[in-house]
């Protein structure tokens, strides 16, 4: 039986190396997401011969893709593992890619269920940057609109600045009903709460923006790799019409531009937040599978 063990800070030096190399450009292949929602979602990782496995929940445990090692094993350890908890074994998570190597090495074994909700949205950063095309004119219009009502300022977040961000966060969850238990919100305003507790260690960086001198907008995301940028989170008040825009569009063009892609995680869901999401023409929608083993032997 494998032997896992809570996500800790520290564990950001060994394991960050090794999510990275995987060359995924998904959400979950940032160590900082693997860090900022383990607490709710009770994720837990292994070392075991040369992969690196992430399991979550305790009843019914549902396991990651593993980074590395060989498949087969891998495989076949997980399966062990779930055997020994009594459940049935079970991938969350599974991209199109990770699907056909575990069909390749497992033909005809798995019960295969879309999970669309979970699918990531994944933009070229230079389409968000420039907004370029016909495609983008309502987008550009939004933005040019919004500069002209509001004198807005912009900043990096910093250790400065970063109560700043906590106080539109409370704001956020106050004009939404509340982030507690009862509100469906807990895990996000959790997740939140990791972040600003150890936003420097965990190597987020993020942007601000101010109106009158008040914070009302501010996003913070991750580097998954040379080549992927994670936004994590992204809240602004209501009140201001183009502020969404606004923060998306100010962050991207001043600090991602050394990235191919910029992964805005996924809409839960959440009619609205899907069309605001396709309406910003992802080039790639990272869908996501669950993966129920079928039985027999190896």
């Amino acid at each position: 039986m494998l032997e896992f063990h809570e996500i800790t800070i520290d564990d950001r030096a060994w394991m960050a190396p090794i999510l990275r190399e995987s060359g995924q450009i998904g959400y979950d292949a940032a160590f900082g997401t693997r860090y900022i929602w383990g607490g709710k979602a009770g994720s837990r990782w292994s070392r075991w011969e040369d992969s690196l496995f992430f399991r979550s929940g305790k009843d019914k445990p549902a396991y990651s893709f593993p980074f590395g090692g060989d498949l087969k094993r891998a495989v076949g350890a997980m399966r062990e593992d779930a055997a020994a908890c009594g459940a049935p074994f079970c991938l969350r998570g599974v991209t199109e890619d990770q699907k056909a190597a575990l069909e390749e090495a497992f033909p005809g074994r798995w019960d295969w269920t879309e999970d669309r909700d979970s699918a990531d949205y994944v933009y070229l950063s230079q389409d968000l940057i420039g907004l370029a095309g016909r495609k983008y004119h309502g987008k550009r219009n939004h933005l040019a609109k919004f500069s002209r009502a509001y004198a807005f300022t912009y900043e990096d977040v910093t250790r400065e600045n970063l109560a700043d961000c906590e106080t539109v966060a409370r704001a956020w969850c106050a004009e939404n009903g509340g982030c507690g238990e009862d509100s469906g919100l807990d895990k996000e305003h959790c997740a939140m709460r990791r972040t600003f507790a150890h936003f420097e260690a965990l190597g987020f960086t993020g942007g601000l923006i101010r109106i009158g001198g008040a914070p009302v907008a501010f996003t913070i995301g991750e580097e998954i790799n040379a080549e992927a940028y994670d936004v994590h989170f992204e809240k602004a008040l209501g009140g201001y019409d183009g502020l969404y825009p606004a923060i998306n569009h100010e962050f991207a063009s001043r600090r991602l531009g050394g990235y191919r892609y910029i992964n805005r995680e996924e809409d839960m869901g959440i009619e609205g937040l899907r069309r605001a999401k396709l309406s910003y023409y992802p080039a790639i929608v990272l869908m996501r599978y669950r993966a129920v083993w079928k039985g027999g032997r190896l």
